[in-house]
């Protein structure tokens, strides 16, 4: 509520810096906004002096009753009241009908001009994936052939030829639509809020709309809905009985040699797994209880898993009966297809009758793994029991 700009180190011992600063807020002018203005104390005081006056003494601890020598100010009863009037919370009543976790925490009460946003990890996809990004949402379909079992032949004299066809197919995409759901923001706070309201749900409702993208790449079906990559695969090893939660060094060397060299070789091949999964794998140790895993030496190098890079996907499952826990092969087969990019919209007219401006997100997309039979991408199958 007092807004600090240059500060300037005062001793926070002085009994008259209280009477000072509040006397220079009531004289300087009538207008709240340079009232705070005039504020020049260090951020021990400004906290203190913000207590004081919206509690007044019996608010502050004896520290901050030091600092502020409010006792001692020789501050009229009458002072005090304007003070507190003009820091009361009747000037944040339009307020009420918002709780403090639906935005309240963003009026400020710091001098703090951020927001803590709480994290966790979603993606993996647009990292390994092909994206494609088209002007228009019409079907986008990519033509695919298969000829690896056919081979030329010796031909003997006089011989007539034999025809042998190869096998063509047609993969296709579409253009799911995705929303951020709509979220209603009362004027009272894009007003007051000391951060950029529209600059922080637009990170964060583009993020929504990225966490559900990332776990249809991964685990859709394919049918109305994009084909996830875990779901594409192929089974490339299983784990041996017992392996329910586990997975063994030569587990990784039978999956990596189960696709095809076609497709381990070139950028695009890499493993692909669940960050708890990751730090199973990292302790893995031989006999000499030496750890197998080898992070990259080089710094700013990204470790490795067999000479091959490796992604975190937590929308992968985890390690248990039956769970396609790892995959490998060339992951920038899979292709997601976008419509131009996310499109964040704002409604000031249809909520203003409850002065409240509505935003959310929306984007198309689609996604698939380009297979014309060669199996570029397989899982590792953790046993059933």
């Amino acid at each position: 509520i007092i807004r600090q700009e240059k500060l300037e180190r005062t001793p926070a011992s002085d009994p008259e810096l209280a009477a000072f600063t509040a006397r220079q807020i009531l004289e300087t002018s009538h207008n709240p906004l340079e009232r705070r203005k005039s504020v020049r104390s260090t951020p021990e005081y400004v906290n203190a002096f913000y207590r004081w006056a919206m509690d007044g003494l019996d608010g502050v601890t004896p520290e901050e009753r030091s600092i502020l020598g409010a006792g001692r100010a020789g501050l009229s009863p009458a002072e005090i009241r304007s003070i507190q009037g003009m820091l009361s919370p009747g000037q944040m009543r339009a307020l009420g009908t918002v709780s403090l976790t639906a935005g309240g925490y963003l009026i400020p009460e710091t001098l703090e001009g951020a927001i803590e946003q709480a994290m966790a990890w979603f993606g993996g996809m647009r990292e390994a994936a092909d994206v494609m990004t088209t002007e228009d949402g019409q079907d986008l379909s990519l033509p695919t052939s298969n000829d690896t079992a056919n081979s030329g032949r010796r031909l003997a004299e006089n011989t007539t030829l034999t025809q042998t066809d190869p096998t063509v197919g047609l993969r296709t995409w579409r253009a799911y639509m995705y929303t951020s759901d709509l979220v209603l923001v009362p004027y009272q706070l894009l007003q007051d809020s000391i951060v950029s309201v529209e600059a922080w749900l637009t990170s964060l409702l583009g993020e929504r709309i990225g966490r559900a993208q990332n776990t249809d790449f991964t685990l859709g079906t394919g049918i109305d809905q994009p084909q996830g990559i875990a779901l594409a695969s192929v089974v490339g090893r299983t784990g041996a009985a017992g392996q329910t939660t586990t997975v063994s060094a030569d587990d990784f060397l039978f999956l990596e040699h189960a696709v095809n060299k076609a497709y381990r070789s070139g950028p695009g091949t890499a493993w692909m797994m669940h960050d708890q999964t990751l730090r199973d794998v990292r302790r893995l140790k031989d006999g000499d209880g030496q750890y197998l895993f080898r992070p990259g030496m080089t710094e700013g190098a990204p470790g490795v898993i067999n000479g091959y890079p490796y992604i975190v996907n937590n929308d992968i499952a985890t390690m248990a009966a039956s769970a396609r826990s790892i995959l490998f092969g060339k992951l920038s087969k899979y292709k997601i297809r976008q419509v131009r990019g996310i499109t964040m919209v704002r409604l000031n007219e249809r909520y203003a009758d409850a002065l409240q401006v509505g935003f959310f997100a929306f984007a198309r997309a689609d996604g698939g793994l380009l297979d014309a039979g060669g199996n570029p991408v397989q899982h590792y199958i953790n046993a059933a029991t």
